[in-house]
């Protein structure tokens, strides 16, 4: 009986003590294979990081020759500028506001959309932002942006409501949501505003000056006018 429970402990620390040599390769392993001496691994390297940036302190971004611009153009004195969320219920309110104060200007005031959607809280907001990109394919971008801010459902039966209301070619839009790159794109440009410091949507830049969430609309008209005038 003692010889039994000899060779049972026996049998019983042997294996721990291989997968404990097991267990210490591994890591020896992969720390030659992703972390040298003196060097950052290419995954942590490549990584935009969060700047934690005062709202004072933000600067507008250089504009693109793919954002989606309205009511102006490259002869426009300042732009207002949207960091917005297709699902998030503040950008839902005050976009159209900034669209009817950006409006009366005659192409002195241009407005940008720049997409921010938080997938992680709103999951329908990265399909309704390839929608409208897809949809800009078919020269309706704005149209379809402005449908899904006042939609009451941003769910696959509601984006199908949209693109039969818009006439678009549901075989082309149908092609243009499935390509990854759409999708990739707008993610990419999320993960460069959060390292430029922008955090939430909406955030709203008036020429230089920046404004967070729901912002009274007396400030942002009167940053309008005071920002025309600078210029």
């Amino acid at each position: 009986m003692l010889r039994h429970k000899t060779f049972a402990i026996t049998i019983y620390f042997s294996v721990f003590a291989l997968v404990v040599v097991i267990y210490i390769l591994r890591a020896v392993n992969f720390r030659q294979t992703h972390y040298q001496v003196g060097q950052v691994p290419a995954e942590i390297a490549q990584q935009l990081l969060p700047k934690d940036i005062p709202l004072a302190a933000l600067r507008p971004p250089a504009l693109r020759s793919q954002d989606p611009i309205r009511f102006g153009g490259t002869t426009s004195v300042i732009s207002v500028i949207e960091y917005g969320d297709f699902e998030c219920p503040y950008c839902r309110q005050i976009t159209p506001i900034l669209l009817e104060m950006a409006q009366p200007y005659g192409g002195q005031v241009r407005f940008v959309w720049r997409d921010f959607a938080i997938p992680e809280i709103h999951p329908t907001a990265l399909p309704a932002a390839i929608f409208a990109r897809c949809a800009g394919l078919q020269g309706k971008y704005w149209e379809a942006h402005d449908a899904l801010m006042s939609a009451d459902s941003l769910k696959e039966r509601g984006l199908d409501s949209i693109a039969k209301k818009l006439n678009l070619d549901e075989t082309q839009l149908d092609a243009c949501r499935r390509t990854p790159a759409v999708g990739q794109a707008i993610l990419r440009d999320v993960e460069e505003a959060r390292a430029d410091g922008i955090k939430n949507a909406p955030l709203i830049f008036v020429g230089a000056q920046a404004f967070e969430s729901f912002t009274d609309t007396e400030a942002l008209r009167q940053a309008i006018e005071k920002a025309l005038t600078a210029n």
